[in-house]
């Protein structure tokens, strides 16, 4: 089944909206912090919640605080529209290993989230009953992509750099390190994961569980997940990973959030009205990266 079938509606109700999430439906918003204004910052501010503002105000740059206000902000209206709980009342706990989870909402039916930020762009991804990692990263060329792949990835991974162009390896570097993040955060168990103990392919994405974690349960055997990838804008490079076999046919997209639209969920009344006006134009759908 093709990934860019998409079955998800919002009705809309004033600045409501209400999202009907399929059961095999992945669903992953990204959003630029570095074209948001002072009054956008304003609206977001208002659905935080004291311990996420404190959070924000302990960052050193001001730009890593803007990606952590835009992100919270992103997640927690997603998660209005799909529960129907206002975005400022709702309530997050940690797990075991630090991963937060909602913390016993109505409306929530199995709703599984994740978000990520980085410099220039944040992401929230939204799916029901299956663990779901995302990540996204800025890809730069002052990093060390040679030296860091072989303290961190797999043999078969650093093997895969190997003789590739100084571009095509970083592009590939970051492809790999975006897909081992997403995985290791729709498990949930943190660092007790190893990062070589499991392998990134690229032609076609996906994961091969390696010797160190087969046999065990929260990481799950190679056709239990299936991963997908994709570049939002030039310079950056989103994962995501869910525990679904790829056969499974789940539905996937990708769509960008403007700061007006996000404004608007948050309450602004000088927000864009009804907000996610690119929900309905479908240009932003994108085909699996299997090929299926």
């Amino acid at each position: 089944m093709s990934s860019w079938v998409f079955k998800s509606e919002w009705s809309r109700g004033g600045r409501n909206l209400v999202l009907s999430l399929g059961h095999d439906e992945i669903l992953v918003w990204f959003f630029r912090p570095d074209i948001v204004e002072d009054r956008h910052l304003a609206a977001f501010g208002q659905v935080l919640d004291d311990a996420e503002r404190a959070r924000a105000g302990r960052f050193h740059f001001p730009e890593d605080s803007r990606s952590y206000c835009c992100a919270h902000a992103l997640g927690r209206c997603v998660l209005q529209a799909a529960t129907g709980v206002p975005a400022r009342d709702i309530r997050f706990r940690d797990n075991a290993h630090g991963k937060p989870e909602l913390d016993g909402e109505p409306g929530v039916s199995g709703l599984r989230f994740n978000l990520s930020h980085t410099r220039g762009l944040v992401c929230c991804g939204i799916t029901r009953n299956r663990d779901l990692g995302v990540d996204v990263e800025c890809v730069s060329r002052d990093v060390d992509v040679d030296d860091l792949a072989r303290r961190v990835f797999a043999p078969e991974e650093v093997a895969s750099l190997q003789g590739l162009a100084e571009e095509a390896r970083c592009e590939a570097f970051y492809s790999i390190w975006v897909l081992k993040e997403a995985y290791t955060k729709a498990v949930g168990r943190g660092l007790s994961i190893p990062l070589d103990g499991f392998s990134i392919r690229l032609d076609p994405p996906c994961i091969e569980i390696g010797a160190l974690l087969r046999g065990d349960p929260d990481a799950g055997s190679t056709d239990e997940w299936d991963v997908r990838l994709m570049h939002p804008m030039p310079g950056y490079v989103l994962a995501a990973a869910v525990r679904a076999a790829p056969g499974d046919g789940m539905l996937y997209r990708f769509c960008e959030m403007t700061p007006d639209a996000l404004a608007s969920l948050c309450g602004d009344p000088d927000g864009e009205e009804g907000g996610l006006p690119i929900l309905d134009g479908g240009q932003d759908i994108l085909p699996n990266m299997h090929g299926g």
